[in-house]
């Protein structure tokens, strides 16, 4: 377990404090560290919790760690991002180096009922991304979400699962024995989460922050599969969204001479058709000069580089 006397204390001021501690007011309130610092060792109420604190967590054998924005090994955080999607805290099981360079990771998501068909489309690309040294990254949900981890491992990579919950409670149940495997080859589990939800809307919420962490924590987000709307919507739209939103890139896997009338293909024409992604392909010999710009090859995905992404760009 390792967790620094700042990153303990931003986690004791995260839940002792007497009010709401949204991510932009913390960033509002705590630019600098000392200033974080004197607000805390002023405030009894939180040092008394940091004490308590410092003597239990050693006994929290289900993580490895806490991290937080004042950290020097905190996950660099693109500039351009608001204050509202920002992390200040983050709580790990596994490597966590992982998230130095954010350039090496992409994520993969898509719906949770994948057909086969889809999942060895899926498992082709990931293989592809993997030997060319990327970390891939998703979010530990049934169907494309827990192919993407698979076959990331099972290609020898690593991977970067990114939880809607508490690390000593693992959701779905059914892929805590995904979790041990990410662990142990490697790779890394992380959450915003301690403490579980408040109830039925605050457990959705979570889902939903936990999409932007993987557009935050990426390069890229491929999108698989997904329905859209009446059909059955996902959290795939959510991390898609806030990674265009953020300016990565953002990409769909589409074959328009199979995947033209499947609806569980629905959202990845939108995006396409909207110009809100680029469709995926195996190499840049399978476009055209009039689909360049609608189009990425994997190779040039692997390729890119967000300079807003790299350590020097640390807020």
């Amino acid at each position: 377990m390792y967790i620094s006397p700042t990153a303990l204390k931003v986690w004791a001021y995260h839940y002792g404090s007497k009010r709401s501690i949204t991510r932009e007011s913390f960033h509002n309130q705590f630019q600098e560290e000392d200033t974080f610092l004197k607000r805390v060792e002023d405030t009894p109420d939180i040092m008394n919790l940091y004490h308590r604190m410092s003597m239990e967590v050693s006994d929290l054998d289900w993580m490895d760690g806490a991290i937080c924005c004042f950290d020097e090994a905190f996950p660099v955080i693109d500039k351009n991002i608001p204050l509202r999607d920002n992390p200040y805290l983050l709580f790990y099981k596994g490597d966590i180096s992982l998230l130095d360079d954010i350039n090496q990771n992409v994520a993969v998501i898509g719906y949770t009922t994948p057909t086969e068909t889809i999942q060895e489309r899926e498992r082709n690309i990931v293989q592809h991304l993997v030997r060319e040294g990327q970390c891939i990254v998703s979010g530990l949900a049934k169907g494309c979400d827990g192919v993407a981890h698979t076959a990331c491992m099972e290609a020898g990579g690593k991977t970067i699962a990114i939880l809607p919950t508490p690390l000593n409670a693992i959701y779905p149940a059914a892929h805590k024995e995904m979790v041990r495997q990410i662990v142990d080859t490697g790779g890394l589990v992380i959450t915003e989460y301690y403490q579980p939800p408040r109830g039925r809307q605050d457990a959705i919420s979570r889902f939903i922050e936990r999409d932007r962490l993987q557009a935050l924590f990426a390069k890229a987000v491929v999108l698989i599969a997904s329905y859209e709307g009446r059909d059955g919507d996902s959290g795939s739209r959510h991390a898609m969204n806030k990674a265009y939103e953020y300016g990565h890139i953002t990409c769909a896997m589409y074959n328009g001479q199979i995947d033209a009338d499947k609806k569980e293909m629905k959202l990845n024409r939108t995006l396409l058709m909207t110009g809100r992604a680029r469709q995926l392909t195996y190499s840049t010999v399978e476009r055209s000069e009039q689909t360049h710009d609608r189009t990425i090859s994997i190779q040039e995905l692997v390729n890119h580089r967000n300079f807003h992404l790299q350590r020097s760009e640390k807020l």
